[in-house]
């Protein structure tokens, strides 16, 4: 794999984690 191929499925996978971290957030605060 390329290293812009590894860049970009970083972004998505963090991108991802926070936007469930602020679904939780909103459920349970």
């Amino acid at each position: 794999m390329s290293t812009a191929t590894k860049v970009v499925l970083t972004t998505v996978a963090v991108s991802a984690l926070l936007s469930i971290l602020l679904v939780f957030q909103n459920a349970f605060a």
